[in-house]
């Protein structure tokens, strides 16, 4: 009796390149939702104090930040465990290192969340989540310096780790120790001038050097974070609206149009990335502006900005946040 025939093995090139698993997969950035989920909570706050909007959108919003924030630190820690040379890739890599200011930046963020219930854990938090995030500009900005870098990785994520000292004061300014107003001022004295250094480079090499890959194109409104943030510190330090502040103000609202106009259709030419989750935080950081800007400049102007951004960024927020959780439940989230 002949033996059936046994088909012979498919080669290793001849099969399909599996994706890799979540685990393998997930990168720091995604601590961005953090962050993006954390400055909704603050705009819908200041819309609450603006138009008596209810209190409960922007506290729930708030434990949703918390929630999020807690999930992904235990998963990615996971993977720190699981997958070390993995993370050491992702921190070594002269590019993907900035987006581990996500973490820090979330945790300078939160306490702003928690504040009004629990001050003294907020303040437990903050203070060494602004240590962390010192040491960290630092240390990435020595690394850059002691190596040439070549100009394609002066990306707009650069000024993630150096510009996200100007978080500290953005939460910080609100607490009352002893001699926290210079603390704060150290950050925002740091964080601004090299916000107009890094942006010089950067916007250097988006206009010399050959365009951005389309899957990175969305972090082009991180762009706007730097003079928002600064907005906000310098009238959290000062205390007042003068005509400094206001240049800061219409600089970035321009470039927020600017940014804006460019990735316009990002999202029906290029499929969904984890970058996308890029925009969250600049853009709630623009809409606290507006509403704090209107708060002393009042004005239908003003008031129909803020309420344009405060619908933007909440829409665009939860639609991306829809389109992660989708792709995680599918399993094609790495995809």
């Amino acid at each position: 009796m002949q033996e059936p025939m046994q088909q012979p093995p498919t080669p290793p090139s001849a099969a399909a390149t599996p994706h890799p698993a979540f685990l393998e997969f997930l990168p720091v950035n995604l601590f961005g939702s953090a962050m993006g989920l954390s400055g909704l909570c603050f705009a819908w706050r200041l819309a609450h104090q603006q138009w008596q909007l209810p209190s409960f959108i922007g506290e729930s919003i708030g434990v949703l930040a918390i929630l999020v924030f807690l999930t992904i630190a235990v998963v990615y820690t996971l993977k720190c465990i699981k997958h070390p040379s993995l993370v050491r890739q992702e921190f070594d890599n002269p590019i993907s290192i900035c987006f581990f200011a996500t973490i820090i930046i979330s945790l300078l963020l939160i306490p702003g969340i928690l504040r009004p219930y629990l001050p003294n854990l907020a303040y437990a938090i903050w203070l060494p989540a602004s240590i962390l995030m010192f040491v960290f500009a630092w240390f990435v900005l020595r690394k850059w310096l002691s190596s040439q870098q070549s100009p394609e990785s002066a990306v707009p994520a650069w000024v993630l780790p150096i510009v996200g000292t100007l978080d500290a004061p953005i939460v910080g300014s609100f607490f009352l120790h002893k001699e926290i107003r210079e603390y704060n001022l150290v950050f925002f004295g740091v964080g601004f001038l090299f916000a107009l250094i890094l942006m010089t480079i950067i916007f250097s090499r988006l206009l010399f050097q050959k365009p951005l890959p389309a899957a990175i194109q969305p972090t082009l409104i991180i762009l706007t974070g730097p003079m928002a943030l600064a907005f906000t510190g310098y009238e959290n330090l000062t205390g007042q609206q003068d005509m400094f502040a206001s240049a800061l103000f219409y600089f970035n609202m321009f470039l927020l149009l600017l940014m804006s106009s460019k990735l316009l259709l990002v999202p029906f030419t290029c499929p969904f990335r984890v970058t996308w989750w890029a925009v969250s935080f600049p853009l709630a950081a623009t809409t606290i502006t507006a509403f704090r800007y209107t708060q002393h400049k009042p004005g239908w102007p003003h008031e129909a900005l803020s309420a344009i951004l405060l619908i933007v960024t909440t829409l665009t927020i939860f639609y991306i946040l829809g389109l992660t959780i989708y792709r995680i439940a599918k399993g094609t989230f790495a995809q």
